[in-house]
């Protein structure tokens, strides 16, 4: 994992910095958190609390549907324009639709987005891989799966890319957050049935996008990487069981 060494830098020193979002309906602000702070916000949050009044402008630049392919059509209005330290790009869940077939052009994407981003910009990247699909308790579920557990679709094969963009990551020296595999990977022990939470769903808005809970995981995934806080003040307990 690559660190964001400048931008971190600037933070600790004061200096003023840029920050944008590039995603899709996971990065922009809907329904899903119902009306609570999403991963972006949260982040905003913790390096306001971290590192001062001032110091970080942080720009959220997700659209509903989204993917690199679409996120370059936009790319000048929504990210160049702002010359930021900092480009968090988002996406994976709507590219990995497109099956199999299209990963050599989904790779081909990221290339080109990450390559303009910095020779305008010479920005920073961290890349995001997606969360997995949950379906959902109460609904017909996938053969082989259970309520709660990921379930990699044929039709959307999000193992493959998330894999591809750790890859790449590691290959044009981005930092990067694998969410896909620290969700794949985690396991809830419960003492009592009754206390079951199903597992991932609890973290979810839908199969496809993370509520509340979802988000804060995310965050606290992201943390790390930035030197602050995976726990905020206004926290009533430290539970850690994210």
């Amino acid at each position: 994992m690559n660190s964001l060494a400048r931008t971190i830098g600037k933070l600790k020193n004061g200096e003023h910095c840029t920050i944008v979002a590039l995603g899709d309906s996971i990065t922009e602000v809907t329904f899903h958190t119902r009306d609570r702070l999403n991963w972006v916000g949260l982040l905003e949050e913790a390096v306001f609390e971290a590192y001062g009044n001032g110091v970080c402008t942080l720009i959220n630049s997700g659209k509903c549907a989204s993917s690199y392919a679409e996120a370059l059509t936009r790319i000048e209005r929504d990210v160049l324009r702002y010359e930021p330290d900092l480009v968090i790009i988002a996406f994976g869940m709507n590219d990995a639709g497109d099956g199999l077939e299209k990963l050599p052009e989904f790779q081909k994407n990221v290339r080109r987005t990450i390559a303009l981003i910095r020779e305008r910009c010479g920005s920073e990247i961290l890349i995001r891989t997606p969360n997995p699909v949950v379906p959902t308790h109460g609904v017909s579920l996938p053969e082989n799966c259970r309520a709660g557990q990921c379930w990699e679709s044929p039709n959307r094969p999000l193992l493959k890319y998330s894999a591809v963009l750790v890859k790449l990551a590691d290959e044009l020296d981005c930092a990067c957050v694998d969410h896909y595999t620290l969700w794949t990977e985690k396991k809830y022990t419960v003492k009592h049935p009754v206390a079951d939470s199903q597992g991932l769903w609890i973290r979810m808005g839908d199969a496809i996008h993370p509520g509340y809970i979802g988000h804060l995981a995310f965050f606290r995934e992201l943390a790390p990487l930035f030197g602050v806080s995976k726990y905020f003040p206004w926290e009533e307990m430290e539970n850690k069981i994210l």
